[in-house]
C-alpha cells in the first residue's frame, strides 16, 4: 500500500491547527503553566507544514529556509513553556540559538542539495534530546504521569530524525523531495502526527495533574499562611484524640488569638494585617516539635495540637509562644513598626472524662476568651 505523502501533509496540518485552537482555548497567562507557549507553539508549526506542502511551487526561501526555522521553532516554543512550567529562567541562547543557527546555515547551504537536507534533521534531534533532558532531570518534582507521553513523543522525534539522516545517508531517501510518496517520507508523517499527540497530550496532562496536586493542597492547607486549615486541622485533632485513648498518652490542645488584630489592620493597612499573620505562623512553626500540629483556625487565631502533652508541659509551651510573640518586632508596608501581643487558651485532655473533639476545642475556646477578658497577652486553661 502507497501513502500519499501530500495528503499525509495536510492530515498533519489539520491535527496541528485543532490542537493550537483546543489548546489556546484552555490557556491563560496568569496561570503560568507554559500552556499560552504551547499553544503558540502549534502556529509556527501549521505554517511549516503549509510552506512545505507547497515545495516546489514556491521559493525555496519560502518552503525551505522558513519552513525549516519555524519547524525547529516549535521545540523552543515548547522548551520555554516548559522551563515556565517548571519555574527555572529560560537558558534564552540555548532554546533559541538552534532556530538562528537554522536559519543561517540553511541559507549558508542553499544550493547544496546533498548537505542541506541533513542540517534540519540534526538540530531537530539535539533538541528533543536537550527537551527530554529538561523533562528527565525534573520528573521527581513533577506530579502526574503526563511527563512520560512527553518523554516518549521526543524520544521519537529523536529518533525519526536520526532514522531520516541515516536513510539520506545511505542512499535510500532524497529529503528534498520532501511531498514525494516515497515509504520513508510517509512513516516519517505517521511518526510525526502520532509524536506531536503525544507531546500534546503529555504538556496538557503536565498542567492538570499539577493543577489537580494544587487543588487537594489548598484544601487542606490555608494558602495566606501555609499552614493546616480548619478543615484539616478538625480531621488531625479527630486522629491524635483516638490515638491518645488507645495508647492512653496526653494531649494538649491550645488555641492562639492575636490581641487588637483589628487595630492592626485599620493603623497598619490590611497587608501588613497580612504579613503580622505570616509572621505568627511562621513564629509558631519554629517553636514547635517536629510531631506538634499547627494550623490557622479563623481570621487572627490559630491552633495547636500537642500530642504527647500535658497541662504542665503545653503551659510552659504557651508562655514561651506568648513571650516570643510579645518581643517580635515587624515592619508594616509605611516602614512604622508594629508590635503585637497574643492571648491563648489552653485544654489538656482528660482521658477519664472522655473527651469528644469538639469538647476539646470548645474549652480551649472559652480559656481563649478568659485570657482575653483577664487583660490580654496571657495564657488560661481550662
Amino acid at each position: 500500500m502507497t501513502l500519499h505523502t501530500p495528503t499525509l501533509l495536510l492530515v498533519c496540518l489539520m491535527i496541528t491547527i485543532t490542537l493550537g485552537i483546543s489548546m489556546g482555548l484552555v490557556a491563560r497567562r496568569e496561570r503560568r503553566d507554559g500552556m499560552v507557549w504551547w499553544a503558540w507553539a502549534m502556529v509556527p508549526l501549521a505554517m511549516a507544514l503549509l510552506l512545505f506542502s507547497l515545495r516546489g511551487q514556491i521559493s525555496d526561501w519560502l518552503s525551505v529556509i522558513l519552513g525549516n526555522a519555524l519547524l525547529v521553532s516549535v521545540l523552543a516554543l515548547f522548551a520555554e513553556g516548559l522551563c515556565e512550567f517548571q519555574q527555572r529562567p529560560p537558558k534564552r541562547w540555548l532554546i533559541w540559538g538552534p532556530v538562528i543557527a537554522t536559519l543561517l546555515l540553511i541559507a549558508l547551504f542553499l544550493d547544496n542539495m546533498n548537505v542541506r537536507p541533513l542540517l534540519s534533521n540534526v538540530v531537530l534531534a539535539i533538541q528533543s534530546l536537550m527537551m527530554l533532558g529538561f523533562v528527565y532531570s525534573r520528573r521527581q518534582q513533577t506530579v502526574g504521569r503526563g511527563q512520560y507521553f512527553l518523554m516518549v513523543g521526543l524520544v521519537l522525534v529523536a529518533l525519526a530524525m536520526l532514522l531520516r539522516l541515516a536513510a539520506a545517508v545511505l542512499g535510500a531517501v532524497d529529503l528534498n523531495q520532501v511531498t514525494s510518496s516515497h515509504a520513508a517520507h510517509a512513516v516519517s508523517m505517521l511518526v510525526f502526527m502520532q509524536t506531536i499527540i503525544l507531546i500534546t497530550m503529555g504538556l496538557i496532562l503536565m498542567s492538570k495533574e499539577r493543577a489537580d496536586a494544587l487543588n487537594r493542597t489548598l484544601a487542606l492547607q490555608d494558602e495566606l499562611t501555609g499552614l493546616h486549615n480548619r478543615r484539616a486541622i478538625l480531621k488531625l485533632l479527630e486522629q491524635q484524640l483516638a490515638l491518645a485513648r488507645r495508647h492512653e498518652h496526653p494531649l494538649a490542645l491550645l488555641i492562639v488569638d492575636i490581641d487588637h488584630f483589628k487595630r492592626i489592620n485599620d493603623d497598619y493597612g490590611h497587608l501588613s494585617g497580612d504579613q503580622a499573620l505570616r509572621v505568627m505562623a511562621a513564629g509558631l512553626q519554629r517553636r514547635l516539635r517536629t510531631q506538634d500540629i499547627v494550623g490557622r483556625w479563623g481570621g487572627e487565631e490559630f491552633i495547636v495540637i500537642l500530642p504527647g502533652t500535658a497541662a504542665a508541659g503545653a503551659r510552659t509551651l504557651a508562655e514561651t509562644l506568648r513571650r516570643s510573640a510579645e518581643q517580635a518586632e515587624l515592619a508594616a508596608l509605611d516602614g512604622r513598626l508594629i508590635r503585637f501581643t497574643i492571648s491563648i487558651g489552653l485544654h489538656a485532655l482528660d482521658l477519664a472524662g472522655g473527651n469528644e473533639r469538639e469538647d476539646m476545642i470548645a474549652a480551649a475556646d472559652r480559656a481563649r476568651y478568659l485570657a482575653k477578658l483577664k487583660g490580654r497577652n496571657r495564657v488560661e486553661d481550662l
